[in-house]
């Protein structure tokens, strides 16, 4: 008797192999953005507990020091180019953000872009650190910024180390008004232009309305606003910025040392690199949240995170009213901010 031997030979067929690719298709399709809502909302989170430090670094500050960390620091003396030490409030504050060691190596009594690069290790190296705490996971560009010279102004820095926080600063226009408080040749106090989107007749002012701006000494009591209804630090994209108005395109950065050069040495707006302003000069018309270089933008989707006087950090929409942005930025315009407005 001969016995057969049958093969059976198992596989998909054409049609059923493209069933199934078609199947996965919708399924990682459904998928992905869960995946990447889950994503966006670990780095958001991680961007609000960087905030939350922040804030209650600066309070930390305030109680050893008597007044929160300067915006930055620079003396008046004249020439301007010879002013010194230009440190921002990222450095001051290092000491109550964990990062004590960096703080001991950095010379504050010397220009923070003082030394040789690549030598015995000197400001010019350290200011290029990077640093997690000032850098919001969203942001995913360039660790620093190499910073080409600009005559007598500045000096080629091969790193500086770059931030995605900004204080709050002014609702004045940073271009013209971030040079001050500051002296001129003859002793008398320097003075600038400020417009606000509420008060349109321009006025002369001497030092900007936030809290912190060019050797700021700002303390609690002064904030008779509220800290709770008072922006201390907020969001800064390092890349580029679209203006929603225009649909231009700029150049938006923050650093956590330093400025490349000295700001009131005909650089002001530099003092965009460490506070932010309601205005901006090339961008008038646009909101400060994610509007505009000068303000507080984010890659996180709808809008802002920022940190409160109080030591709070929490997210703001790019819906709000600008002259509720307004009030949040200034410390004692006596308005009063109703909480579901922001």
């Amino acid at each position: 008797m001969i016995r057969r031997q049958t093969r059976f030979w198992c596989g998909f067929t054409l049609v059923e192999l493209l069933v199934v690719i078609a199947i996965i298709g919708i399924l990682v399709a459904l998928l992905l953005p869960a995946v990447q809502a889950a994503r966006e909302a670990a780095r958001r989170s991680q961007c609000l507990s960087n905030l939350k430090q922040i804030s209650l670094g600066f309070l930390n500050y305030e109680s050893s020091h008597k007044q929160f960390a300067p915006g930055w620091t620079e003396d008046n003396i004249n020439p301007r180019g010879k002013r010194s030490p230009v440190f921002g409030w990222g450095a001051h504050l290092l000491p109550f953000v964990e990062e004590t060691p960096l703080y001991n190596q950095l010379d504050f009594r010397i220009p923070a872009n003082s030394g040789t690069p690549g030598g015995v290790v000197e400001n010019i190296d350290l200011i290029g650190s990077q640093l997690s705490i000032y850098r919001c996971t969203s942001d995913t560009g360039e660790i620093s910024e190499e910073v080409k010279g600009f005559g007598s102004f500045y000096p080629d820095i091969p790193a500086l180390g770059i931030s995605n926080y900004v204080g709050s600063g002014s609702t004045c226009l940073l271009c013209l008004t971030g040079h001050l408080p500051d002296l001129q040749p003859g002793g008398s106090e320097s003075a600038a232009t400020c417009k606000t989107a509420d008060f349109p007749v321009p006025i002369s002012v001497t030092r900007p309305n936030g809290i912190l701006y060019r050797n700021s000494d700002t303390q609690l009591r002064h904030i008779t606003d509220g800290t709770t209804k008072t922006f201390l630090v907020g969001e800064r994209v390092f890349g580029d910025v679209v203006d929603r108005g225009t649909g231009k395109t700029y150049f938006s950065a923050a650093n956590w040392a330093t400025p490349p050069g000295q700001v009131s040495n005909q650089l002001a707006c530099f003092a965009q690199r460490l506070v932010a302003s309601t205005t901006d000069m090339n961008q008038l018309k646009a909101p400060m949240i994610n509007g505009h270089i000068s303000g507080f933008n984010s890659n996180h989707p709808g809008g802002v995170q920022v940190a409160l006087a109080d030591g709070s950090a929490r997210f703001i929409g790019d819906s709000i009213d600008k002259l509720v942005t307004e009030y949040l930025v200034r410390i004692e315009d006596g308005q009063v901010v109703d909480s579901t407005s922001f």
